[in-house]
């Protein structure tokens, strides 16, 4: 069984290295592209960029999350009998949690993309 619980946390790990960092590289190479734009223009973009980012991460995480649980309801990950309970199951609540709030924030942004205006402007 501690092979299970060691295969499980190193593929959830790697996965989660490797999803950042390529939401990361393409997030930044897409907003360099938007930068021969006007300032508006960019802000509007740019917004819109990190709303669709934030979707994607929020429904990878709810995703992720949701299948952690189904996981451990369906294995025995435990090492000792002793170590089993609900906390086995909190990360995995806990991120799919993390995942809906940035879901909902970022469909916010998806679907209001324009730049805020600071009240100090006319």
């Amino acid at each position: 069984m501690a092979e299970s619980y060691y295969y499980m946390w190193e593929f959830v790990t790697s996965m989660t290295i490797i999803i950042l960092v390529a939401a990361y590289i393409i997030h930044d190479r897409i907003k360099l592209r938007y930068q021969k734009f006007d300032e508006p223009e960019r802000q509007r973009k740019i917004n819109w960029l990190n709303g669709v980012t934030m979707t994607i991460l929020g429904i990878l995480a709810v995703i992720g999350g949701s299948s952690w649980v189904a996981y451990v309801l369906t294995h025995k990950i435990f090492i000792s009998p002793e170590l089993e309970g609900f906390h086995s199951k909190v990360p995995g609540l806990v991120m799919a949690l993390i995942g809906l709030v940035v879901l909902v924030a970022g469909l916010k942004k998806y679907f209001n993309p324009e730049p805020e205006q600071s009240s100090g402007k006319q």
